[in-house]
């Protein structure tokens, strides 16, 4: 699909390279170009994308949601699950290029902050509380967003029926679903060009950004990122309920979807790499800059990717849920855990020292 802060961020690339003269400064020319337009294609191509296909989710969660507690039957339970799981999935994959105003403005926390405390969950149920959606937002992180609402439409071990859920839940319930909608339309116009136009930080960085003195710490910031989810998914969302093998410690505990928020992390690593987003393609990449330079680099760290997506493969072949691969196949975890942290010394290592030699700018 087409947007309109496409044609402005072509816009601008364009016009940067229609420089050239003699065959050595085209060369330098070219790669100042491909640099910039590796961050034009990265707001345009999957940042603004994946944010307005995360607030399209949400708002279908939200109808779904609102569906559900007018007619309470099973079937909206299960429509109001699979909705739950499509955002999440939207979401999970953004984590890969987790800076800007997702983390500036708390965006993540008050969305995704878990282990989810059930005690607390039900004390604020059983509590005499307003639960309005403006009653929301105060809250502290673990009783809003993502997994509080997991809690009422799942149950401990995804066990609810739509007839367990009490009134007072579905009044909590509705002003959660909205709630999490308007944190995703506020991370979406974010970076909206013609919103809060984040995107303009990013491509101009180095030349009128306010956020980023040069490209070189675009690049920087979003590598970090990429390190940083594998260190999150491998060494925090696994280890920890891992170690004390407790499966209520993992990420979406309830409804047994973890397996599937890790493989979303990790390919939101890939489609950063790529700039691709739910199968797009892009004129410009960083995999384009590494190849340039150094195509024995480019090539591992795309291996390395697919391995580390494809490592979730062995649980998923076994039937088996990540709450439930804890206790019964600690072997296979501490594998995955293994091909993840390979990917993340590749990354902190290698490609960090290759931006830092190859973008000046």
């Amino acid at each position: 699909m087409k947007n309109t802060f496409l044609a402005i961020l072509a816009f601008s690339a364009i016009a940067i390279g229609l420089n050239s003269c003699s065959k050595a400064s085209t060369t330098n020319t070219t790669n100042t170009t491909t640099e910039g337009q590796v961050l034009t294609d990265f707001a345009g191509n999957l940042v603004n994308p994946n944010y307005q296909d995360i607030q399209a989710k949400a708002s279908i969660m939200n109808d779904a949601v609102t569906a559900l507690v007018a007619n309470t039957t099973d079937a909206n339970l299960t429509t109001t699950r699979t909705a739950w799981k499509n955002t999440r999935a939207a979401w999970e994959s953004c984590e890969g290029f987790l800076f800007g105003p997702v983390e500036d403005n708390n965006y993540d926390p008050d969305m995704d902050d878990w282990p989810v405390n059930k005690v607390d969950l039900d004390s604020l149920l059983t509590s005499t509380n307003p639960l309005t959606v403006a009653d929301i937002t105060p809250l502290t992180t673990t009783l809003k967003g993502f997994h509080a609402i997991e809690y009422i439409i799942f149950g401990v071990g995804s066990t609810r029926k739509a007839a367990d859920i009490t009134a007072r839940e579905k009044v909590y319930l509705t002003s959660l679903a909205q709630s999490l909608y308007n944190t995703t339309t506020d991370l979406r116009n974010s970076w909206d060009p013609t919103s809060g136009n984040y995107t303009a930080q990013v491509i101009n960085a180095g030349s009128g950004s306010t956020a980023f003195s040069s490209r070189q710490a675009v690049f920087l910031a979003l590598v970090g990122s990429m390190s940083d989810i594998c260190n999150e998914v491998a060494n925090e969302k696994m280890q920890t309920p891992f170690a004390a093998k407790d499966s209520t410690l993992s990420e979406s505990s309830f409804s047994h979807n973890s397996i599937a928020d890790f493989t979303h992390n990790i390919t939101g690593i890939r489609n950063a790499y790529l700039n691709s987003y739910n199968g797009s393609t892009s004129t410009y990449t960083l995999s384009q800059l590494v190849a340039a330079k150094n195509a024995s680099l480019n090539n591992t760290l795309l291996s390395q990717m697919n391995a580390a997506i494809a490592s979730f493969n062995i649980l998923t072949a076994q039937n088996v849920s990540f709450e439930q691969a804890i206790y019964s196949q600690r072997s296979s975890i501490i594998s995955i855990q293994a091909t993840i942290n390979t990917l993340k010394a590749t990354l902190e290592g290698d490609l960090t020292t290759f931006v830092k030699t190859n973008i000046k700018d």
